[in-house]
């Protein structure tokens, strides 16, 4: 078994180039490197393994653009202490800055849209009320986008707790667009296990 930390998204102009002088100022060996490839789905993806065998992970999401890092590893305490180090030494994003950024945005704007998938982002891995409670909100906006993007940001931690905007999304969303991508996230989740509680 091992251990997950939340996500953080970099705040950065060069956000590799910034995890990546954090890591190789401790020596830390880089063990996995693999370009973005829109054409396969591969994320732009790097990992350092780091003190005790514990895993720095950074990725590119390809939805936001953003760049974030987490860190794995087999015990709890070790994580805890490895992301500590990790955040001290990266610029991040606070999570009320995250969440704050959505509840400023313009109702039906492009930065809406960004705004709710960077909060789901750099939300913990489990279900989270405070992005679930701003994704109800995007599910209401009139805008298709800034819909279809609260769709997409049930995706980055499932959880069973989104099957009922889910179903009602892939039922009743005005749009053909957002109902199939609701459609299709519900078969994901059934795929994986993911049922209401």
């Amino acid at each position: 078994m091992s251990y997950l930390s939340p996500r953080f998204v970099v705040r950065s102009d060069s956000p590799e180039r910034e995890v990546g002088e954090y890591a190789r100022a401790y020596g830390w060996p880089k063990v996995l490197d693999i370009p973005e490839d829109p054409e396969s789905g591969d994320v732009r993806s790097v990992e350092w393994e780091i003190t005790g065998g514990a895993r720095l992970r950074f990725f590119r999401d390809g939805a936001t653009g953003g760049s974030c890092f987490f860190v794995e590893a087999q015990y709890s305490e070790l994580c805890l202490s490895m992301t500590r180090h990790a955040v001290a030494g990266i610029a991040v994003y606070t999570r009320a800055e995250l969440l704050n950024a959505f509840d400023i945005a313009a109702h039906g704007s492009e930065e809406r849209s960004r705004a709710l998938l960077l909060a789901a982002l750099g939300a913990p891995p489990a279900h989270d009320a405070d992005v679930h409670r701003r994704i109800r909100e995007a599910l209401g906006d009139s805008n298709v986008g800034v819909r279809s993007a609260a769709v997409h940001a049930m995706s980055y931690s499932p959880a069973s707790e989104y099957i009922p905007v889910l179903r009602d999304a892939a039922t009743s969303d005005p749009d053909s667009k957002v109902r199939e991508e609701a459609t299709e996230l519900l078969d994901v989740f059934a795929q994986v296990g993911i049922g209401e509680m």
